[in-house]
């Protein structure tokens, strides 16, 4: 960034670097503060933050980032808010733009209605101070319908109940607060995925907290981008059931809340010379079988089972047993039960008629193994074992 493009813009705004020295300023606030390159700004304003402080805090910011940390200043006689983020780290380089001045500056409020963040300022009441256009405008309500308001008026009794006033109480306290939730707004319909900040606004002659002055970025396309990637990465394409890597997060979870009388039958399932299909009607009407074959393995699963696709023409069950140890004899004859419909089931794929049988093996879980891997060893092997047994007969 070319810190001389500061010379031209229509805001209060300075760049300092990691000594607290002013390294560029805007000519507006060289004309109503009277700030000077060279000068150094801790000195010239009464913070109670210190420069080390001041380092810590904003250091770690992601170069770059549209994310600008809301801080406060007691600077000559008077309360200013303002946004800070780093534009250079080599050497460090603060941007400070003056954004929300008590004293409503017209230039300052311009650039607050302007920025792509929703601000607002909260008091102990939890009643709105006062907010920008953005935030206003997210919500789907006018200012006027939203300053002096309760928050709950805006973001809903449950938002507020659940998170919300806990959050805003440790700001109070004098604690800065982050994070990320779901936010349903009831004007617009539709829910926002928010990144919100809060930051005490204290008294300028005391240590009290006056306001709590709250930053929010709106990241609902980065949420929802963020869960279609997870959702690909968690099921097949094919058949929509989930994958190995599905699999592998759900044995880990299951692991990790396994009581001793536990016990899951880990089912590998392999489709009997599919490559058959594959060969004499082409692989479109494979994957259409394979695709009707996954619809009907779903439907004989109960709530607490889980299936995947492993790969190509084969599958994995983890069936819960419930607090009932199963000897491997037991265990294939209930699941022999479970799936006779199922190898009896004729595919009506474009216009053929398709049946399709299957050999499957089975271990148990945890009394042959605590290990993924090892179990899906077992349950191979025997289901080609069972494979070469009906080859046989």
């Amino acid at each position: 960034m070319n810190t001389d493009l500061l010379n031209y813009v229509n805001f209060p705004a300075l760049i300092i670097n990691e000594q607290g020295t002013v390294v560029s300023r805007s000519k507006h606030i060289k004309h109503k503060y009277h700030i000077n390159e060279g000068d150094d700004f801790f000195a010239l304003c009464d913070s109670k933050v210190s420069l080390s402080e001041f380092i810590l805090n904003f250091s770690n910011m992601p170069l770059g980032s549209n994310d600008k940390c809301l801080t406060h200043f007691s600077f000559i006689q008077k309360n200013i808010e303002v946004y800070v983020s780093i534009i250079s780290k080599q050497p460090i380089l603060f941007l400070i733009e003056y954004s929300a001045e008590l004293l409503q500056d017209s230039s300052v409020v311009d650039l607050v209605d302007h920025s792509n963040n929703l601000l607002s300022l909260v008091d102990k009441n939890y009643h709105y101070l006062s907010v920008n256009e953005q935030y206003s405008h997210k919500w789907g309500l006018q200012k006027a319908d939203i300053i002096n308001q309760h928050v709950i008026t805006v973001l809903g009794e449950e938002a507020f109940n659940r998170v919300v006033k806990k959050e805003l109480d440790l700001c109070f306290s004098g604690k800065v607060r982050t994070y990320t939730d779901w936010f349903y707004s009831e004007n617009k319909n539709q829910m926002l995925f928010l990144k919100v900040a809060y930051q005490p606004v204290f008294d300028s002659h005391s240590d009290q907290v006056n306001s709590v002055a709250v930053t929010v970025t709106d990241i609902t396309d980065i949420q929802v981008l963020n869960e279609k990637l997870t959702e690909q990465a968690f099921h097949d394409p094919l058949t929509t059931l989930d994958n190995r890597y599905a699999l592998m997060a759900y044995f880990d979870k299951l692991s990790a809340t396994l009581t001793r009388n536990d016990c899951y039958s880990l089912v590998m399932i392999d489709l009997d010379d599919f490559k058959r299909v594959n060969d004499s009607y082409g692989h479109n009407i494979g994957d259409e079988l394979l695709k009707a074959f996954a619809v009907n393995l779903k439907n004989t699963l109960r709530a607490d089972d889980f299936c995947c696709r492993w790969g190509g023409d084969e599958f994995v069950l983890l069936l819960a047993q419930g607090n009932t140890a199963q000897t491997l004899v037991t265990a294939r004859y209930n699941i022999n039960d479970r799936f006779q419909q199922l190898q009896e089931k004729v595919y009506q794929v474009a216009k053929h008629k398709l049946s399709l049988r299957f050999s499957f093996g089975l271990a148990l879980f945890p009394q042959q193994s605590k290990s993924l891997e090892q179990l899906i060893s077992i349950a191979d092997s025997k289901m080609y074992r069972d494979k070469k047994l009906q080859k046989l007969s």
